[in-house]
């Protein structure tokens, strides 16, 4: 098989692909939650398996005891996989390597359901959040296909699913017979108008942070109710909690009474939607154990890898040295331009700048004062990092000046003031790197040879003119055409 993928990481990547790949049998391992058994699909069209074994043309493979790789599956994987994790394009010979890809996948998955793994407690709480999100989430889906169908019923429109969820909140907490503590709600909306708004100038690690922060409320006034209902009390402190467990980026701004308000009864409408889960023992339903079972599957897989792969690895200072040893050049420095490089709104004045950075002296000072007001406009590119000028630069020699040359940001002017020649490093100066290289290395070989050992002794069948079929069927925007 070719390597144009690293095999571990990709393998993992591709069991987080949402919805399994398919699961015809086997039971999941690990304390918390565990595989379902699946049959597959059946169609009208069928390939004559050996044993008189009838394989659907919507199944690209069969492997192991049941376990299948569908063509939807195969389009699902292919689109929410990007390169070099996968080809560029769909041909022939690169769907044949990503189905590859996908059966080492289910041989992995089925060897790994067979333990029971114990889970971190991370990974526990992992799968508890995944279930409970999934069980809301399932709950709200039969709420709101409720909802419409009572619109329907009445003669109303239908609406944007965002906005039916809005009435159907609406409706239910009407039923509630909400009281609300008009001053409580008044302090609770200006600690969240509080909270500071960030900008589209702002650096992006900033605005991460001014999302990310939660309201300033007064103590004594988390344990004061904000809400009386139906469904209970409402407290300060719930409302914090909920909007704790929002995504900050997916927070909606809220600065008014009446936004805060509707915090509130999201908070209550949440909990009418919890209790329904409960009666309707949703925890139960296949979508919730489908989501569970793929996690807990993707857990198991990992776990396995890690001990059929890297656990005994190799990490001595002797071993790597004999890594680093088998050339040494790759770990030095390679050979650098140190360069002055300025971007400018026009052509004419990225022209005026060049002129100026032909003089040394000129262009030293304009360096000198860039510095003393915090802007650095010298830089070092490698071959490596920026191959185009790298070469254009080595071409034209130091001290001359290249462009002006359009770029995405404006007009681009460079001065090429020195060549750093290559220069070694010693096994003890890149230790750590000869390290993760070595890891990277021998765990690919390591974990070709487990799959190697898995085929051996597990059945794989690919049906060849449902693949065949595949290249024709996948429009070219998801075979990564043009992207």
């Amino acid at each position: 098989m070719s390597r144009w993928v690293m095999r571990a990481g990709s393998l993992l990547l591709l069991a987080t692909l949402a919805g399994p790949v398919a699961a015809a049998s086997g039971t999941a391992s690990g304390r918390s939650g565990g595989t379902t058994a699946k049959t597959p699909t059946r169609g009208a069209s069928q390939v004559l398996l050996p044993r008189g074994r009838p394989l659907p043309d919507t199944v690209l493979a069969l492997v192991g005891h049941g376990r299948t790789v569908s063509f939807d599956a195969f389009r699902r994987g292919w689109s929410q996989v990007a390169p070099p994790a996968r080809p560029d394009s769909l041909t022939p010979q690169s769907a044949r390597q990503f189905l590859d890809l996908l059966i080492d996948k289910e041989l992995l998955a089925e060897r790994a359901v067979e333990e029971t793994w114990e889970w971190t407690s991370i990974e526990s709480l992992g799968i508890q959040s995944l279930r409970d999100r999934t069980m809301m989430r399932t709950a709200l889906d039969s709420a709101l296909v409720d909802a419409a169908r009572e619109r329907a019923a009445r003669g109303e429109p239908p609406l944007t699913t965002e906005m039916l969820g809005v009435a159907a909140r609406e409706s239910t907490v009407a039923h509630l017979g909400v009281t609300y503590d008009e001053s409580v709600l008044g302090r609770l909306a200006r600690g969240f108008a509080g909270i500071p708004q960030p900008t589209s100038k702002s650096p992006i690690w900033s605005q991460l942070r001014m999302m990310g922060t939660m309201p300033e409320i007064e103590p004594s006034d988390s344990v004061r109710v904000v809400a009386w209902s139906g469904v209970g009390t409402y407290k300060v402190a719930d409302v914090l909690t909920a909007w704790r467990k929002l995504n900050p980026l997916q927070r909606p701004r809220v600065e008014t009474v009446e936004q805060t308000r509707d915090v509130v009864k999201n908070g209550l409408y949440e909990r009418v939607l919890r209790r329904s889960a409960e009666i309707h023992h949703l925890e139960r339903h296949p979508r919730v154990v489908d989501a569970v079972a793929h996690q807990a599957e993707y857990l198991a897989v990992q776990h396995y890898v890690a001990r059929e792969v890297y656990t005994g690895m190799p990490t001595d200072s002797l071993t790597l040295r004999r890594y680093y040893d088998r050339d040494p050049a790759v770990w030095g420095i390679p050979t650098r331009l140190q360069i002055t490089r300025l971007v400018l709104p026009s052509r004419q004045e990225a022209m005026r700048m060049a002129v100026q950075l032909r003089d040394p002296a000129a262009a030293e000072t304009l360096v000198a004062r860039a510095l003393r007001s915090g802007v650095d406009y010298n830089a070092e590119i490698s071959a490596l990092g920026d191959s185009v000028l790298f070469r254009q630069a080595m071409r034209s020699g130091t001290g001359t000046v290249l462009g002006p040359d359009t770029v995405s940001t404006g007009w681009q002017v460079v001065r090429v003031n020195a060549v750093r020649p290559p220069q070694g490093r010693s096994f003890s100066e890149v230790r750590d790197l000869v390290e993760r290289a070595w890891g990277d290395e021998e765990g690919e070989r390591r974990l070709q040879a487990l799959l190697d050992t898995l085929r051996k002794h597990s059945r794989v069948v690919v049906n060849e003119p449902a693949l065949a079929r595949l290249t024709k069927a996948v429009s070219p925007a998801a075979s990564g055409k043009g992207s």
